[in-house]
C-alpha cells in the first residue's frame, strides 16, 4: 500500500515537472555565480581543491564543476 501511493506521487511529480518545463516554468536550481568566479580566482593563484574548499566552504563537486566548464 505505501509503495503504491509512493509510485503514485513520484509520477505525479515527474508529470508536473514534464509540464512546467515544457512551458518554460521550471529551470532548477540558479549557478552560484559569485562562487563560481571566487573558485576560478582561486584557481587562478594555484591553491588547491582543499585549500579552496577551506576558503569558500564549498564541496569538491563544486570546485570539479568549475574546473570543467
Amino acid at each position: 500500500m505505501a509503495r503504491d501511493d509512493y509510485e503514485t506521487r513520484h509520477k505525479r511529480q515527474a508529470q508536473g515537472i514534464a509540464k512546467a518545463k515544457a512551458e518554460g516554468k521550471y529551470r532548477g536550481r540558479r549557478v552560484n555565480e559569485s562562487l563560481h568566479q571566487d573558485i576560478r580566482d582561486q584557481l587562478s593563484l594555484g591553491r588547491s581543491y582543499s585549500e579552496i574548499q577551506q576558503k569558500l566552504g564549498c564541496s569538491r563537486a563544486t570546485i570539479a564543476r568549475v574546473v570543467k566548464l
